[in-house]
């Protein structure tokens, strides 16, 4: 099913009970911000690469480029808001598309995994937002632009109905007499409240970037293109050289600023951002692993970082959904990572995981890094934890294990050492247990095969 574009003000000729809509009307203003902003940044980095020679010269080539860019996104944008619409009813939510090609895409609720919404900066001015629908592998839909309030108003209802489906049973169930399905009234439920989980506050995101392992390596390529710039004749500027370090501290302090999770019902919410803001929502029984993080300098500080890698976001192909969006925790104390990590698997007790250590001959593999190289086993978890620049602890479930390998390196036979990996879902944290005694690894491998059958029986 199709429909073809229609004029917004026109009512819409639906059945009862069903909903059609439109993007907001500032869509294409919204593209051609956005394509102006991209424009200007790139004008912004040529200049600090190649210094203020000839700006008036390179001001009229990107004033030319930028007037194209906004002329074109926002005709696309145009095009966009009068060929686009959305239905929601009690059944789907569907998607028309009639922009050169038709579509209709439709997301069944109980296929729903979780609402997000994004705010561009330019969008974010002109009050509009992005929604992404993800429904897992599948990559999810999205929905651009509309007002903020209209996104924030569709994400609840997509999560309620949700909800309200996946709480249905799997086949109707009617007595002799009664109603069916379709004519009984639906159970209203009252909406949970949303509880704060955790915020990172303004200090601690700027204590943990500017103490930092990267933050050190960003000042040295800093300080290196600055000196290069004032030894070569300005070939290169100082001003790249604080566009680097500028740029880098941007997309890490920016990007998680007013950081808060919070918790309505089995749905974690965590909202970031300082210009472009997002707001996802992030249900625990999708996250396959997570990796608490601590680099030399941060040992300083305290301060730990946590990622996860969620069932998803790799297949997703949406970079709103990638690598920025698996920080659960920007920076955070050991109290805060616990907080965070019974938000997110409440059972979970790492005092009940008892470390193992690396046998003795492994110091030949590991010498400086043995002490930090060590492994345990759970009830409802596996558990490593290695390092010498940067500790890392990651956990993976049982039930979320998708495959197991062993691995052993010439050097490995010669010490009867090897290597077991656990697979999950590709992201960013991988769980390996590193140079363990040959024949605990081989029974380890065994063990945890039907540790994994085990768990995932128990939940099914």
């Amino acid at each position: 099913m199709s429909l073809s574009p229609a004029d917004p003000s026109a009512p819409a000729v639906v059945p009862a009970r069903q909903v059609v809509e439109h993007p907001s009307p500032l869509t294409g203003v919204a593209h051609g911000g956005i394509a102006l902003a991209a424009v200007v940044v790139f004008f912004v980095q040529e200049l600090g690469d190649g210094g203020l020679k000839d700006v008036s010269g390179q001001a009229v080539v990107f004033g030319i480029l930028a007037a194209a860019a906004v002329l074109l996104a926002g005709i696309y944008g145009l095009f966009a808001w009068r060929t686009t619409a959305f239905i929601v009813d009690d059944a789907e939510f569907r998607v028309e598309r009639s922009f050169i090609w038709r579509s209709s895409s439709k997301v069944d609720y109980t296929k729903v995994q979780a609402v997000e919404i994004a705010q561009p900066l330019v969008a974010r001015l002109l009050g509009l937002a992005k929604v992404h629908i993800d429904v897992g592998g599948a990559g999810g839909l999205n929905l651009a632009f509309l007002t903020r309030t209209r996104a924030e108003a569709l994400r609840e209802h997509l999560l309620a109905r949700m909800a309200r489906a996946r709480a249905l049973p799997p086949g109707p169930v009617t007595a002799p007499g009664g109603p069916s399905p379709a004519e009984a009234p639906p159970v209203q439920q009252a909406e949970p409240p949303e509880v704060l989980v955790h915020a990172v506050q303004p200090a601690t995101l700027l204590l943990g970037t500017a103490v930092s392992s990267p933050a050190a390596a960003a000042l040295l390529v800093a300080g290196s293109l600055l000196a290069a710039s004032i030894w070569g004749g300005g070939s290169i500027t100082s001003l790249g050289a604080l566009l680097a370090f500028g740029g880098w501290a941007w997309s890490n302090v920016g990007r998680n600023w007013g950081f808060r999770m919070t918790r309505r019902g089995d749905t974690l919410r965590i909202s970031r951002g300082f210009g472009s803001t997002t707001a996802q929502g992030l249900r625990p029984d999708r996250i396959q692993g997570v990796a608490v993080q601590q680099d030399l300098l941060q040992r300083i500080t305290g301060l730990y970082r946590v990622t996860v890698t969620v069932l998803g976001f790799a297949e997703s192909g949406d970079e709103s959904n990638g690598a920025a969006n698996s920080v659960v925790l920007p920076f955070g104390t050991w109290a805060d990572v616990l907080t965070v990590l019974r938000a997110i698997w409440p059972e979970l007790d790492l005092t009940r995981v008892q470390p193992v250590p690396q046998p003795d001959r492994a110091r030949w593999l590991t010498p400086l890094a043995f002490e930090q190289h060590t492994w345990g086993v759970g009830d409802d978890v596996v558990v490593a934890h290695h390092g010498l620049i940067e500790h890392r602890l990651t956990i993976v479930p049982h039930r979320r294990m998708q495959s197991l390998s062993v691995h052993q390196g010439p050097l490995q036979r010669r010490l009867r050492l090897a290597t077991v990996a656990v697979h999950t879902t590709d992201g960013p944290v991988s769980l390996r247990l590193y140079h363990l005694d040959a024949g605990i690894a081989r029974r380890v491998f065994e063990d945890q095969l039907e540790r994994g059958r085990a768990a995932r029986a128990a939940v099914a």
